[in-house]
């Protein structure tokens, strides 16, 4: 790596820090880009090399959080994975619950699409059996809604329950996967 690589990328990690430790401090429509280049320590121009916007720097939370989140061990049953799911975003829950709580829209976008893509299909077959008349449109709809619903829910006023507690409440509202 070139002495160039590495303060590109020093100077990325400073700029995505800075995001972060706001982010735990205000929400995301709140942050300006004065305040990230002031506490990353570098100049407007320099941000805007890097990055053309904060909605960028935003993007790369989503897809960093989202690629290490919805990837799926083959061997995890469905319950456990939807428990990693919610044990990993109270893990992350300074940044993360306030993207979520304050119903940051790219945020939810990104979050419904790799739940309509990750989750859905894991609960679909015996939705889609004991609701045959239902438009599957509508499950999908109600599955995602509800997962993101579940874990609002959870890290505003549920902290006393398990990852493992609220999966059960999910997938027992649902009327799947529960013996």
């Amino acid at each position: 790596m070139t002495e160039q690589d590495r303060r590109i990328t020093k100077t990325r990690k400073a700029i995505y820090q800075a995001f972060l430790q706001l982010l735990n401090q205000k929400d995301y429509e709140a942050i300006t880009v004065q305040e990230i280049i002031d506490l990353a320590d570098v100049g407007r121009s320099t941000f805007y090399s890097h990055y053309e916007s904060k909605e960028l720097l935003l993007d790369e939370l989503c897809q960093k959080l989202f690629h290490h989140l919805f990837e799926r061990a083959e061997h995890l049953s469905p319950q456990d994975y939807l428990a990693h799911i919610f044990q990993h975003f109270k893990k992350n829950q300074d940044h993360v619950t306030s993207l979520l709580l304050s119903k940051n829209d790219y945020f939810i976008r990104q979050l419904r699409k790799e739940l309509e893509h990750d989750v859905y299909p894991m609960v679909a077959d015996e939705l889609i059996k004991s609701h045959p008349t239902i438009p599957h449109s509508y499950l999908k709809h109600l599955v995602v809604s509800h997962f993101i619903e579940t874990l609002s829910w959870w890290l505003k006023k549920g902290k006393s329950y398990t990852e493992q507690e609220v999966t059960q409440f999910y997938l027992e509202i649902l009327k799947v996967g529960s013996n």
